[in-house]
């Protein structure tokens, strides 16, 4: 009977369902690691960066509208160089600071307020479909969340530390790491910086405040050198097409923009966990303002600016048309820690506030363990799913599919020429697919007699464009009309490519399989 009781109590007991939430954080990263999900255009845009240059050529600014940190393109670049191109090379990185930020999430957030606050933002960020998607995505954007969930760590025993030097050298010593790695960390350690305002102001420890302005001339020299050599290159080269692509996510300069913070703190910036825009947000949004709320009654000055600084950050800098704010959330990963630390504060608050009415400490033991029950739920439904369906989209399923075909059935006498005269620009999946496909191939913008007759006998002919009413069975038949020998087709193959978020009309894919009749 004693024992019944003790497994019972430790199934309702906040510690089981921490070590539910992150257990099941990290085994939805790593299936849709180990699934290789299709690389999609996105990461296909960088990839090809990292693939066709050098590591100098890599400070020079990106192609196909990318912008990136210098140390996440050379980490990726050694990596690729050492290990080859597969997806899991490519992915690997993020699956590994995805999981370091699950594991970290606890160590950090219940340091706020408590363990049933620091329950709420673990399972939040361990059980979040962006925080998951963007664990796994060949992008630096779980990168983002890492080093905003260290550096928040750091400045959280600085604040409560004040008389500890040691904080505040970690974060100088961390500061131009996390410049290299990761842009937007610079709104979160300038609000560290500002966080630290309030402590500096009682504290009369002189080696604290020599570290601290030691922190800030560290901060402050980092970022010109990291600005000067990449990042301004970058956003010059892509200021164009930035601003086009993100003008929903910059505010308008005019009373217009009092509707457009409302619809920007209710999309799926704030929408933990289960995504989508304007459905979970309007519940997270209204804890996040309760959390914010707690923080100042409570007059813990240090962690608010420490917490609602990167918002304020992140929005002047949108204000200026330098960094989109609230329309994406996978730009926004920086602010997830300050998201589910203040929503997990707003809940918990209204939970007090409920059971010191009804007075049920039963419900109050209890009340943050359904929350993440639910949450942990989702994850395993998504788990399921991803498994049954292991793409993001079509289109990058499709071509890898395509590609895929021609060069998995093409042995070493076998020739793969494209009837294409410029075949990289009709998708940014196909130039990818292409890169990295492992057997050789020849760009031809049209069939020649002479290299017909020597073409061999076993050829695959690929073929990309625009339109339906261009197929290219017929004019390649005739060709092979003055061939020495009758061919015949043993393969005819076209797929309707349709990126939908790329602006770009759908290509048609072709490729003919060609050997001679016996």
């Amino acid at each position: 009977m004693i024992k019944k009781l003790q497994t019972m109590r430790f199934w309702q007991s906040w510690r089981f369902w921490l070590m539910v939430a992150i257990g099941t954080g990290i085994a939805w990263r790593v299936t849709d690691y180990l699934l290789r999900f299709p690389i999609w255009d996105d990461e296909a845009s960088l990839g090809l960066n990292i693939v066709h240059r050098s590591y100098l050529g890599l400070l020079h600014p990106l192609r196909y509208g990318q912008v990136c940190p210098i140390g996440f393109l050379w980490i990726s670049k050694c990596l690729i160089d050492t290990f080859g191109t597969d997806v899991w090379v490519l992915r690997f990185i993020p699956l590994v600071a995805g999981i370091a930020a699950v594991l970290l999430a606890w160590r950090v957030t219940g340091k706020v307020a408590g363990r049933r606050v620091g329950l709420l933002a673990t399972a939040l960020i361990a059980c979040s479909l962006a925080t998951n998607r963007f664990g796994t995505d060949f992008k630096p954007y779980s990168m983002d969340l890492l080093l905003a969930l260290i550096i928040i760590g750091l400045a959280l025993v600085a604040i409560r530390r004040p008389r500890d030097y040691r904080p505040i050298l970690f974060l100088a010593l961390l500061t131009p790491l996390a410049l290299v790695l990761s842009y937007p960390s610079v709104f979160v350690l300038a609000a560290a910086w500002a966080a630290q305002l309030p402590t500096l102001w009682r504290c009369r420890n002189m080696l604290w405040r020599v570290m601290y302005v030691g922190w800030a001339a560290v901060a402050a020299g980092s970022f010109a050198v990291i600005y000067f050599t990449v990042i301004h290159g970058q956003m010059r080269h892509t200021h164009t097409f930035m601003q086009e692509f993100w003008k929903a996510a910059f505010p308008p300069h005019s009373w217009a923009i009092f509707p457009w913070l409302i619809d920007a703190h209710i999309s799926n910036m704030m929408s933990y966990p289960f995504g989508g825009s304007k459905g979970i947000a309007l519940l997270i949004a209204p804890l996040v303002v309760v959390g914010i709320l707690r923080l100042w009654k409570k007059r813990r000055a240090a962690e608010l600016i420490l917490l609602l600084g990167p918002f304020v950050l992140t929005f002047i800098a949108a204000y200026l048309h330098k960094y989109p704010y609230g329309a994406d959330s996978r730009v926004e990963q920086h602010l997830v820690p300050s998201i589910t630390i203040l929503a997990a504060l707003g809940a918990v608050t209204l939970g007090a506030l409920a059971v010191k009415k009804s007075r049920n400490l039963r419900v109050w033991r209890n009340a943050a363990n359904i929350p993440v029950a639910v949450m942990v739920i989702f994850a395993v439904v998504m788990i399921g799913k991803d498994t049954c369906y292991p793409w993001r989209t079509r289109a990058p399923l499709l071509a890898q599919k395509f590609i895929g075909n021609v060069f998995r059935h093409a042995g070493t006498d076998t020739k793969i020429v494209i009837l294409n005269k410029h075949p990289f620009r009709y998708s940014v999946l196909l130039t990818w697919q292409l890169a990295t496909a492992p057997h050789p191939f020849l760009i031809l913008p049209e069939l020649g007699k002479a290299w017909l007759a020597t073409a061999g006998d076993n050829l695959w002919m690929l073929h990309f464009h625009f339109s339906d009413r261009k197929p290219i069975s017929a004019a390649i038949l005739q060709d092979f009309q003055h061939h020495q020998q009758p061919e015949r087709i043993t393969a005819n193959i076209t797929r309707r490519l349709f990126e939908p978020f790329s602006g770009q009309k759908p290509v048609y894919m072709q490729a003919l399989h060609i050997v001679p009749k016996h």
